[in-house]
């Protein structure tokens, strides 16, 4: 019995002094922190708040880290570089108020580590600027990743050519992995991780889809009407104009406008010189003047534009500007107004019919009636005309009929001061370079000639 009392009052004493040791324990870690705890790498066990900031602070402006490429290091920095040097108080107090120190036990039995921050504690503002220096310089010689695009191959089909990795850093991707390498205290960061991504791989869907599309495009068949010509745009020619830009499918504006001024010149009537059959002498040669027609070249490219860009055969009629443009290919017709300066005569065919003819008064030699095929472009009623003598004075004469035919002030208008028409008058009665008309004469033929007509002066 006295055996029993002796075991159980040694037991207590051996309660007693255990629970002293723990709450001696409990109580000392009320201000340490709880066994195996560690903070970026760094063990802080049994250490203050101030003492375990200091054994931070300590590691980290100490520590040392390479950035290396493969087996090479390419660049170096040291804690305090990447802006380690902060105080971790706030964040130690944080961790601290989050262990239980009556629970200091399952710390020790556990054996196991705690890793109370898992993201460092950095100066941002110092690394971002470490890491865009850092990466400025090592991209100056490295090779930058190459997109997947769409390009021709040789036989002018178009396929997606594969993208090219690159070694050029990218500063997100590096500045990922240098915070990582912190927090897991370790002392490299491998670049081959931060290499830049090519933004467009050849797996892409746009890509796939514009392929498809330009190969459509490239096997349509474009035709242009030009007057009794009709134009086949070559295969290949439609092919050099197509490309992918900027995410679409484009059409080269400069390419067709290229096309489009070789077709203008070899079509163009514009300042042609032409065979005229004339009424008195013969079959005679005619520069060119204003009557003509041309391509109006910007609105032709977008029409060809528009059209290429549907993807189906098309066939346009051109779209001109100008006069004389008919499509049987008449160019001057059977309707005109022919001018015989020689003769001093004026013809006004309709449909290959002489309905009116008249003598006429053309420009006094000096001043003399431009010679060319030129065109009405316009009719107005009591108009007044105005220039200057060969004396340099000013002179204006009223007239009843006006119908201006090139765009230095040369037409056919009446002219009440002239007393007689035909013969020579015009040598020393000519005027300064228009056709001066019988008033009865112009009266009929401001009449019978429409805005376009041709007007062929000759002789």
């Amino acid at each position: 019995m006295k055996l029993k009392k002796n075991i159980l009052i040694s037991l207590a004493a051996v309660l007693v002094v255990l629970g002293g040791g723990y709450v001696y324990k409990s109580l000392a870690y009320q201000d340490h922190f709880l066994p195996n705890t560690q903070v970026l790498g760094v063990n802080i066990s049994g250490k203050t708040p101030a003492a375990a900031n200091t054994a931070l602070k300590n590691h980290f402006q100490k520590q040392h880290y390479a950035f290396t490429d493969g087996t090479k290091t390419v660049a170096t920095a040291s804690g305090e570089q990447l802006g380690l040097d902060q105080n971790y108080s706030a964040l130690l107090k944080k961790v601290k108020s989050s262990q239980n120190p009556w629970r200091w036990t399952e710390s020790v039995i556990a054996a196991s580590k705690t890793d109370a921050l898992k993201t460092p504690n950095v100066n941002q503002s110092a690394l971002d600027t470490y890491i865009s220096q850092t990466v400025a310089k090592l991209n100056a010689t490295r090779k930058a990743p190459v997109n997947a695009s769409v390009q021709s191959d040789a036989n002018g089909n178009f396929i997606i050519q594969k993208e090219v990795a690159g070694n050029q850093i990218d500063a997100k991707k590096l500045k990922a992995q240098t915070l990582t390498a912190i927090s897991q205290d370790k002392d490299t960061v491998d670049l081959t991780a931060t290499y830049q991504d090519p933004a467009i791989k050849s797996d892409d869907s746009k890509l796939k889809a514009a392929v498809s599309k330009l190969n459509a495009i490239s096997q349509i068949s474009g035709k242009i009407q030009i007057e009794t010509h009709t134009i086949t745009i070559p295969t290949a020619t439609i092919k050099s104009w197509l490309s992918y830009t900027n995410g679409q499918v484009e059409v080269s504006k400069t390419g067709v406008a290229n096309y489009v001024a070789a077709l203008n010149t070899k079509y163009s009537t514009f300042g042609l010189t032409r065979k005229f059959k004339s009424t008195k002498l013969g079959t005679v040669s005619v520069p060119g003047g204003t009557y003509g027609w041309g391509i109006d070249q910007p609105k032709e490219v977008e029409s060809i534009i528009a059209a290429v860009k549907t993807g189906k055969d098309f066939t346009k009629e051109v779209i001109y500007t100008g006069s004389g443009y008919h499509k049987d290919g008449t160019d001057i017709g059977n309707t005109y107004v022919e001018v015989d300066k020689t003769n001093q005569h004026e013809y006004v065919y309709k449909d290959g019919k002489l309905i009116l003819d008249s003598a006429i008064v053309s420009g006094k030699p000096g001043q003399d009636t431009p010679t060319g095929v030129f065109a009405v472009w316009d009719k107005q009623r009591n108009a007044t005309l105005r220039g200057k003598n060969n004396d340099g004075s000013d002179y204006a004469s009223p007239v009843s009929y006006w119908m201006p035919i090139d765009y230095t002030g040369v037409g056919l208008h009446d002219s009440p001061w002239q007393p007689t028409y035909g013969g020579d008058w015009y040598q020393a009665h000519g005027s300064h370079g228009c056709v001066n008309n019988p008033p009865d004469f112009m009266a009929k033929l401001f009449a019978a000639v429409e805005v376009g007509t041709p007007v062929i002066v000759i002789g």
